[in-house]
């Protein structure tokens, strides 16, 4: 009986399976998380997710980001089409990605074990296999990348490189020539599907070619011709960028006038600050150096996962020779160190010895090699987020398990039942931390607290608390929280016009005034302040100054409908009836049904009688 128990339980349809319940239990309270961050500048205020077919003709040059992203992009669509506004459809499929990702790691992990290069070491690649996908799925820090909506884009993107190579494998070997072809058909498109999702997909050609002459034989000239179609795809992204910058892209409105209407009323602005992963303009140097940090601080995460944050303050370092620079490359020339060191010094060592040490490099070399797009020398806004790491991961979980399996096979049958009894305590223990960083996801202003508490120096945060208290009424928690924000960021237009939001609420009508002009003098482009300015003046009857104000709103941002609104409105008040009507007819041109223009308009018509 026992021996029929064990032989199922060694059997890939049950591991598959616990694979996909545990993932699942792991995420099963994650379904109700709202929209947060870059999902409204993403997803809630792109007018291609929510129209996709006004784009039908030219979908795949839309804007840069799109045209690099489509296919990320395409899947908001169809979930806005089934879901519209309904946060459960994006995280079903979110988590569907990530179960597949995961799953896809175990079948990897499974066919290196049948390469040539591959044996069947003490611990078994069956429980190495089943391991390294289940820390793969249920660690904490994948949350980001899970339950974070928009970050699909690189948990799809992972998905896609692990069909590729997972299907590369395959063809590699099977001895099917018709399957063979399939499966390397099948390759070239996943990785050409990654590189439309996002740009970390650049490196996996590069591991592709590694894995490839690690794990497998044959005659040189043979291989290469079986990697350049791969090898050629990384011209995908270069030429998509220099497509999406030429002066003949077509562009495209990116934010849907009555989306913004629903998430910002007359006066307040969308709360959220994204965190945009445009290029900053962080030297390329300093860059590289807060990477080393950067990257020590990602593998601390993945070892002990605790102070997870959305947001960080992340200082950055300007010098080589700052301690912490000095002492985090250290760490990583060590790692990577190791990593060649194994590859090499038991390339004659006995068959589980010799594998194992190459599987160890594969993994670390991996985790580098797929951190390289976004911790290297290419500058972004924000230098760390947990999200990155969902594809390096991947890589660091297999070197992880073949460290395990080295020293099972060092150290013998004790080792191996202290393995066998700490490996599940480790993955039940990372489940619950999943589940309980997934229940701070699930309400936004739990986040935010949890985001402040952790970066309390970063204007940013305070910013996004500020507007999630305003949202439940706690106005003097919101006003705190804009005034640290200003306080930490004196030129932090957003902070200042939801302040004169809430004091224009409290009567305080000067202390707005004052606010609304800070923004406008942070950012002369702010068309919401100035819309703001002119509700102002509006009501204190110096009509001049209003209708500048709304013009200027309405000239900078031409689908603005509150501006327009209120522009016709007060040229209505003022029998500057022509103009006026010529603002509804504005809006109208821009909504069709718009309630207020109809009515400004019958108003005008009525005042002609």
């Amino acid at each position: 009986m026992l021996s029929n128990v064990r032989r199922l339980s060694a059997l890939p349809i049950v591991h598959l399976f616990i694979i996909a319940a545990v993932c699942i239990i792991a995420y099963s309270n994650s379904f109700k998380a709202p929209f947060m961050f870059d999902d409204y500048t993403n997803i809630i205020e792109k007018s291609v997710v929510r129209d996709i077919g006004q784009y039908k003709d030219n979908f795949l040059l839309v804007t840069p980001s799109t045209n690099r992203r489509f296919i990320a992009i395409l899947t908001f669509a169809l979930n806005y089409k089934l879901h519209g506004m309904n946060v459960m459809g994006y995280h079903i499929f979110n988590l569907v990605v990530h179960v597949f990702s995961a799953l896809l790691v175990y079948q990897l992990v499974r066919l290196i074990f049948r390469t040539p290069a591959g044996s069947n070491p003490a611990l078994g690649h069956g429980v190495m296999a089943l391991f390294t996908a289940l820390l793969f799925a249920v660690h904490p820090v994948q949350t980001s990348a899970v339950t974070y909506i928009v970050q699909r884009y690189t948990s799809l993107a992972t998905l896609f490189c692990l069909v590729s190579l997972t299907a590369y494998a395959g063809s590699r070997l099977t001895p099917s020539s018709a399957l063979r072809y399939t499966l390397y058909a099948v390759s070239i498109f996943s990785v050409i599907l990654a590189m439309r999702t996002k740009e970390i997909a650049f490196t996996l050609p590069v591991i592709a070619v590694m894995f490839e002459f690690m794990f497998f034989e044959g005659k040189i000239k043979r291989r290469i011709l079986y990697l350049i179609p791969l090898i050629l795809t990384m011209s995908i992204i270069p030429i998509s960028i220099l497509a999406a910058n030429s002066p003949a892209a077509p562009s495209a409105i990116n934010t849907a006038p009555d989306v913004i209407n629903t998430v910002v009323n007359n006066s307040l602005t969308s709360g959220i600050a994204s965190s945009s992963a445009a290029v900053t303009d962080i030297p390329r140097t300093e860059y590289l150096f807060t990477q080393f940090r950067v990257i020590v601080t990602y593998l601390r995460l993945l070892f002990i996962p605790v102070g997870l944050n959305l947001d960080y303050d992340y200082p950055v370092l300007r010098s080589f020779f700052n301690p912490e620079v000095v002492l985090s490359f250290l760490v990583l020339a060590l790692l990577f160190a190791s990593a060649v060191y194994m590859l090499y010094r038991f390339n004659q060592a006995g068959a589980p010895y010799r594998f194992l040490s190459r599987l160890y490099s594969f993994g670390i070399l991996w985790f580098f090699i797929a951190l390289s797009v976004e911790s290297s020398v290419m500058p972004i806004k924000d230098v760390i987020n947990e999200y990155r790491l969902y594809y390096p991961s991947a890589g660091f979980f297999i070197a992880v398990m073949s460290a395990t399996a080295w020293t099972v096979e060092k150290r013998g049958r004790q080792a191996k039942i202290y393995v066998f009894s700490v490996l599940p305590v480790i993955v039940i223990l990372f489940s619950v931390m999943t589940l309980l960083r997934n229940d701070v996801w699930a309400d936004r202003l739990r986040l935010w607290e949890d985001t402040v508490r952790k970066s309390p120096g970063k204007a940013r945060p305070h910013y996004n608390l500020g507007y999630d208290y305003y949202r439940y009424k706690r106005f003097r928690d919101a006003e705190r929280e804009y005034l640290i924000a200003t306080t930490l960021k004196p030129d932090y237009a957003d902070a200042y016009n939801n302040l004169g939001d809430i004091y224009a609420s409290q009567g305080r009508m000067n202390e707005a005034l004052n606010a609304f002009k800070k923004a406008v003098q942070y950012s002369p482009g702010f068309a919401v302040a100035y819309n703001n300015l002119g509700t102002i003046y509006d009501e204190r009857g110096q009509y001049e100054e209003a209708v500048m104000h709304y013009q200027t709103a309405t000239k900078l941002k031409p689908d603005y409908i509150n501006s327009r609104l209120n522009l016709g409105n007060l040229l209505t008040k003022i029998k500057k009836y022509q103009e006026a009507a010529s603002e509804f007819q504005q809006v109208l041109n821009y909504q069709p049904f718009n309630d207020e223009a109809i009515a400004g308009l019958k108003k005008l018509q009525d005042a002609h009688k």
